[in-house]
């Protein structure tokens, strides 16, 4: 059984070895990516904050409408935008989001009022958020963070985001 594990760790390490330089690359790029793209429209559906989501190089979210951004990934699945915890520690934006549900996301230079909430259908949808999440995490080069972002805290703490009214 050590042996499995060991292998397993091994394979681990050799894959972040092989993907940390393409995701050096492509984080040292995003600055400029960015310096370049114009704001997108505010969306006016969930279908068009979902492809927004999905065509943006930068996710920020802040709970309520003073905190400052912070960076943190987003998924979609369909017209459905999600996000999830990566550290568990308190204070979090996570907690701030279930004690009131408004917030913003930042999508590059786009500001979106949403609301966030934990979906209603969390253990039928979260292998598909988890889908996502390989998808994004593989096309960043960056598979090796994927554990942690399908672990069952992370899946506990998957909230929705929604356009706001």
């Amino acid at each position: 059984m050590r042996h499995l594990n060991d292998e397993a760790a091994v394979s681990s390490i050799l894959r972040a070895v092989v993907e940390l330089p393409r995701l050096a690359i492509a984080l040292s790029l995003r600055p400029v990516r960015l310096a370049v793209r114009r704001p997108q429209p505010h969306p006016e559906s969930q279908t068009e904050f979902a492809r927004q989501v999905s065509q943006s190089l930068k996710h920020q979210i802040r709970a309520g409408y003073t905190h400052r951004f912070i960076d943190l990934m987003f998924v979609t699945v369909g017209e459905r935008v999600f996000c999830r915890r990566y550290t568990f520690g308190e204070p979090s934006w996570h907690g701030a989001f279930l004690a009131n549900p408004e917030g913003q996301v930042r999508l590059d230079k786009t500001v979106v009022n949403v609301e966030a909430r934990v979906p209603t259908d969390l253990d039928e949808i979260n292998p598909a958020v988890d889908e996502a999440y390989a998808e994004a995490l593989k096309t960043l080069g960056a598979t090796y963070l994927l554990a942690g972002a399908t672990e069952p805290r992370a899946h506990a703490s998957t909230l929705e985001l929604v356009l706001a009214a």
